[in-house]
């Protein structure tokens, strides 16, 4: 069975020659949807999450090509407001119809005062999110799919355990090259995990040549909507909706994406007036050393504590992780030469006697959190364990997973040497789950290397493809 994997890249192009032997088509346009985010209110109080807005700051993007990470330093220039508004008008056909409606209704009516708090607070994400999106040529109405998702809060964490303006959940999250441990969380950075979430519509349009398809796959995963399209026969969302072969989550997040889109864009047709949106000063990184608390940062450069922990939710200890020598914070533009200057009395200031927690959480997980769309068959392959040491570790009696189960792992021999065995010489064999975000990040290369020295023209790389790397940590 094809499952939710999306940093497999060899899984998702089985899936997509499985999409082409089908042979379907679709008559409407891809972009009319009207998936899941509603779990209706049913499922989930719309109260519950929290919507956003927009700001001036400029791209995260390039600096994945620039740095091989989401170290977002390659933020060029600002997005001005006539580019929001150029880049939100008529990217996305919309359809409407009476689910559409409903949802209009229940935001301009029955919500309307949590959906206009959610329009004020993207307005400080709206610029950089945009310029994300634009990078990957993802359209830039994908911005209010984080709009249902969230509510733009960072702290947003869903009962399955998906966190951040995204909700992504934590295997999702480092596939795509955000860092998840105890001491850091990059989900909750809303530029970073913009950054990861454009990738990752990306690579699922590039699956189902659909974005209503690759929206619906978002939220329920590529597995279940690959065999929702195996046994109807359709790639027309609203033919499966119709249908409703679909799980109810999924088949309202479409209409409430397509309404929150309608009156995001033209909030005064609406009846949204006089909104006060949240602002952020343009931000940049700095590399700091590690570990280090924020008090003592915030101390030093007389930045106030609370306006270096609004900036860096991702830091969950307060201080940079024990791990590295340095690691980039975000930091007001106006304050980056102060902070930079300031490198060698923070490294006499690094807090002494941690242990490297967070890389042993990296490599040798204990616990597994089940993800939309994920079967036992491949959590076992990806651990190298077998389903029936799973099972027993559990005390499962089928292999029946539901999203948000926390399922124990055991770390085998194979599974603790994966790190070591995967590297020879200066040659590293790709392993399940890689990217080449990942493996440039984890070696401290940056993409454009890696892809020069393999020879590689596109970022997708596949298991067991031998790499050449320049350089090797540790």
């Amino acid at each position: 069975m094809l499952v939710r994997c999306v940093s497999d890249r060899y899984v998702l192009t089985l899936i997509t020659a499985a999409i082409l032997l089908i042979g379907c088509t679709s008559t409407r346009d891809d972009l009319s949807v009207k998936e899941d985010v509603a779990s209706d209110a049913a499922k989930k109080n719309p109260a519950d999450n929290e919507l956003a807005v927009e700001q001036p700051i400029n791209t995260v993007n390039a600096a994945i090509e620039k740095n091989g990470t989401f170290s977002p330093d390659a933020i060029n220039r600002p997005i001005t407001p006539d580019e929001i508004t150029d880049a939100t008008a008529g990217k996305l056909p919309l359809e409407i119809n009476q689910e559409v409606e409903r949802w209009i209704d229940f935001f301009t009516v029955k919500d309307r005062e949590r959906f206009q708090r959610f329009l004020e607070r993207g307005e400080k994400y709206k610029p950089q999110i945009i310029a994300a999106l634009r990078e990957q040529g993802v359209p830039p109405e994908i911005y209010y799919q984080a709009m249902i998702e969230s509510g733009f809060a960072t702290s947003a964490t869903s009962k399955a355990k998906a966190v951040g303006i995204w909700q992504f959940m934590r295997e999702t999250g480092r596939r795509y090259g955000l860092r998840v441990d105890s001491y850091v969380d990059e989900r909750r950075d809303p530029l970073r995990s913009t950054v990861a979430a454009a990738l990752y519509m990306k690579d699922l349009y590039n699956v189902f040549h659909s974005w209503y398809l690759a929206v619906a796959a978002y939220n329920a995963g590529e597995g279940r909507i690959m065999n929702t399209i195996m046994r109807s026969k359709t790639r027309d969302f609203w033919e499966m909706a119709r249908r409703k072969v679909l799980p109810n989550e999924t088949m309202n997040y479409i209409p409430k994406f397509i309404a929150a889109t309608m009156i995001g864009t033209n909030p005064q047709k609406y009846g949204f007036e006089g909104l006060s949106p949240e602002s952020m000063p343009e931000l940049v990184t700095v590399a700091v050393p590690a570990p280090v608390k924020l008090t003592d940062i915030a101390a030093l450069s007389g930045m106030p504590l609370s306006v270096l922990k609004d900036f860096n939710p991702n830091l969950l200890k307060g201080m940079t992780p024990p791990d590295a020598g340095t690691y980039r914070i975000w930091v007001p533009a106006a304050e980056q030469s102060k902070v930079e200057g300031l490198h060698d009395r923070l490294l006499a200031m690094r807090v002494r006697g941690l242990k490297n927690v967070a890389k042993h959480e990296l490599e040798h997980p204990s616990v597994h959190l089940v993800e939309r769309g994920e079967t036992l068959p491949r959590i076992a392959s990806n651990y190298g364990l077998s389903v029936k040491r799973i099972r027993q570790l559990n005390g499962l009696q089928s292999s029946r997973l539901t999203p948000g189960m926390r399922l124990a792992l055991v770390t085998q021999d194979k599974f603790a040497q994966t790190s070591t065995a995967s590297v020879t010489g200066h040659q590293y064999r790709v392993r399940n789950g890689d990217s080449l975000h990942s493996i440039a990040r984890r070696f401290g290369v940056t993409i454009q290397d890696l892809k020069r020295m393999n020879g590689l023209r596109r970022n997708a790389v596949a298991t067991g493809q031998m790499l050449k790397i320049r350089e090797l940590k540790g």
